[in-house]
């Protein structure tokens, strides 16, 4: 009888395909124009005096889920696979391409880190400069990590981490699918919210 965690994990359950991308980067969008446009008076049940760090603390924990649901779209959009193999002794290492697996062998209950992702990237799309991208997806992934982990009162702000992981984003938007994005996650005072995708 399966445990009662692997009993939830069974419903949840799915070897993802190719054309599955374009729900990935759907809600990946979502997450991410969430992050870029929310504003302090979103938290109006807060008290005034945890507005702000409500407030970023929502925007940095959207960042670093949208940046891993966006990359997983990436790699299922290119045709490469996103779910771990059952057993490691069938040699199937990432980045694979799904073609190149046979039915069951990947495990429908585990897919791939952002961490894992990230670091095999460049073997799945071309960037002018690459390091840059997988710059900014390794700070998305320290937001997502700190935010779903720990609460602070606060840190210091350092924008260059916001617009390292704009900028990543706009390259993987033209480099994986062809498109022009405009984002900024407006984390300054006075700074205006931006999130436009165009071809």
């Amino acid at each position: 009888m399966p445990s009662l965690e692997q009993s939830v994990k069974d419903q949840f359950a799915k070897v993802f395909a190719s054309r599955d991308w374009r729900l990935f980067k759907e809600v990946a969008e979502i997450n991410l124009a969430e992050a870029a446009m929310l504003k302090k008076s979103s938290f109006k049940m807060v008290a005034q005096n945890r507005q702000l760090l409500i407030r970023n603390t929502r925007k940095r924990l959207l960042i670093g889920i949208g940046a891993e649901l966006l990359l997983k779209a990436v790699y299922l959009k290119s045709g490469y696979g996103i779910n771990k193999p059952q057993d490691t002794a069938l040699g199937i290492k990432l980045p694979f391409k799904l073609a190149q697996v046979a039915q069951g062998q990947l495990n429908p209950n585990d897919t791939f880190t952002l961490a894992q992702l990230t670091d095999q990237l460049k073997k799945v799309v071309q960037f002018p400069k690459p390091d840059f991208v997988l710059d900014g997806l390794r700070i998305a992934k320290v937001f997502r990590n700190k935010e779903g982990h720990v609460v602070t009162q606060s840190h210091k702000f350092d924008p260059s981490s916001y617009t390292a992981i704009e900028s990543a984003l706009v390259e993987i938007y033209a480099c994986a699918f062809s498109e022009n994005l405009t984002v900024r996650f407006s984390f300054a005072v006075g700074e205006k919210g931006a999130w436009r995708v165009a071809l």
